[in-house]
């Protein structure tokens, strides 16, 4: 029998730091919640109400808008699912507090299925009237139709569609455009569609019977439900886990945690466990008793000491996004560069999926409102270093310099960024389009 040796690699990880990872992923109101649970689980654990660190006010500017002790004031009610990846898409748009406001009116009244839609009666579902939304004559009805719109051709695509028809409409103009057959059949010739009458539809088209049968294979590949795979029916509270504030002396960071409560050790169960008298009488603890203290007590120490690696991962993770992201503070949305959770990774020299961790559901309060950290990571578009929101505002130069007697149609405007070195498909070009609050080119068309 021949022995050998054979070396490999391993990464073990400790229990203390599989539960700071753990306590990492959380964001703060969760992390809340955790704390409570432990302290009845563990009784050394004694939660106390945090008091406010006033010396933190020395970085920050007189003028600074951001108090933590009103965090609460900053909370916002999200639907956990679709209304919150709506509205979050919905806060990068260049929109007015009005269109904002609209946003919210429209994307609270979609039904379970993304749809403006509710029962009559007799529990048949019904558009809801545009009159509904108009909040008797205070919002126009222009303003309602350029904002729903705009999230119809968000992601995902046709939320806030009022009926299944104008659904399968929008996704045949962000596939195929508005000259396509499929949006042609759809929008003039539903009738003929549903009845089946291909022949029909092929002459009154001037187009084969071939042609007809592939286009119709075309919309039987379309989605029926904008909303599939999301939810309406749960809500939680969003309370950002950092205040990001600019003013003329720069840019500050304050970790929002003066909601958390501390953790300290209860001292009666110290004291119980290392005197050999408590309150005047001598005590002998059983070795089950005695045994029981002393693991709380460990547990409750490596709480403590996880609770200060937590905050400390968190602050240096914010800090360095500030510090690759700073011309986006400082300028504007534009000014994002594309990062990757690998370049915080190696700059900390942390793994990798730490920094997702701590990105993972967490939210900053700035200057611009608050705004989910994951956003902060965006992918290069095209060949070139450029961020989505970089290219937005390429898209809105190239336009604001157009002939509005010829405005550019969104495959020109691929070509366009085409030599600018940006390949980015026509449905792409539409969709920031739309987030830019820009109308289609017909729409932009000087009248004559």
């Amino acid at each position: 029998m021949r022995m050998e040796i054979n070396q490999e690699q391993r990464q073990i990880i400790s229990p203390v730091m599989i539960q700071t990872l753990g306590l990492v992923m959380l964001p703060g109101m969760e992390l809340k919640e955790k704390l409570e649970e432990e302290a009845k689980i563990n009784p050394v654990i004694k939660l106390e109400k945090k008091k406010p660190d006033y010396s933190r006010s020395r970085i920050r500017s007189k003028n600074s808008t951001f108090d933590s002790q009103a965090y609460l004031e900053n909370m916002s009610v999200y639907d956990s699912s679709l209304y919150k990846y709506m509205m979050e898409q919905v806060k990068e748009m260049t929109l007015t507090e009005n269109e904002m406001t609209i946003a919210g009116i429209i994307l609270s009244s979609v039904n379970d299925n993304g749809l403006l839609q509710k029962a009559d009666e007799k529990g048949v579902l019904r558009p809801i009237p545009v009159e509904e939304f108009l909040d008797n004559g205070k919002i126009k009805p222009e303003d309602f139709e350029r904002v729903r719109k705009l999230i119809m051709h968000s992601d995902p695509i046709g939320v806030a569609s009022f009926d299944s028809r104008e659904y399968l409409e929008v996704q045949a103009i962000e596939k195929y455009g508005e000259k396509s057959l499929e949006y042609r059949i759809l929008h003039d010739y539903i009738e003929l569609l549903e009845k089946k009458l291909y022949t029909k539809l092929s002459k009154e088209l001037g187009v084969s019977y071939d042609k007809i049968q592939k286009t119709i294979n075309n919309i039987s590949k379309f989605n029926m439900v904008p909303a599939s795979g999301f939810s309406n029916k749960y809500s939680q509270y969003i309370v950002p886990d950092a205040y990001v504030n600019v003013d003329e002396k720069g840019i500050h960071l304050i970790l929002n945690d003066d909601y958390i409560p501390e953790v300290r050790l209860n001292k009666q169960y110290i004291d119980l466990y290392t005197s050999e008298e408590f309150k005047g009488r001598r005590i002998s603890l059983s070795r089950d008793e005695r045994s029981f203290l002393k693991e709380n007590i460990e547990s409750a120490k490596m709480l403590i000491e996880n609770l200060r690696s937590r905050k400390e991962i968190i602050f240096k993770v914010i800090l360095k996004i500030i510090e690759k992201q700073k011309d986006y503070f400082l300028k504007g949305h534009q000014y994002q560069v594309p990062l990757k959770l690998k370049d915080i990774a190696d700059e900390l020299n942390i793994h990798e999926s730490t920094v997702s961790r701590v990105v993972r559901d967490k939210y900053i309060q700035t200057n611009k409102g608050l705004i989910v950290l994951k956003s902060f990571f965006s992918s290069n578009v095209g060949n070139r270093e450029t961020s989505s929101k970089s290219v937005k505002e390429i898209l809105r130069t190239c336009i604001g310099a157009e002939d509005k007697d010829d405005p550019l149609s969104d495959d020109r405007i691929v070509q366009i960024l085409k030599k600018k070195g940006l390949q980015l498909s026509r449905r792409t070009v539409a969709k920031y389009r739309a987030e830019l609050n820009i109308p289609p080119a017909f729409m932009r068309r000087n009248p004559k």
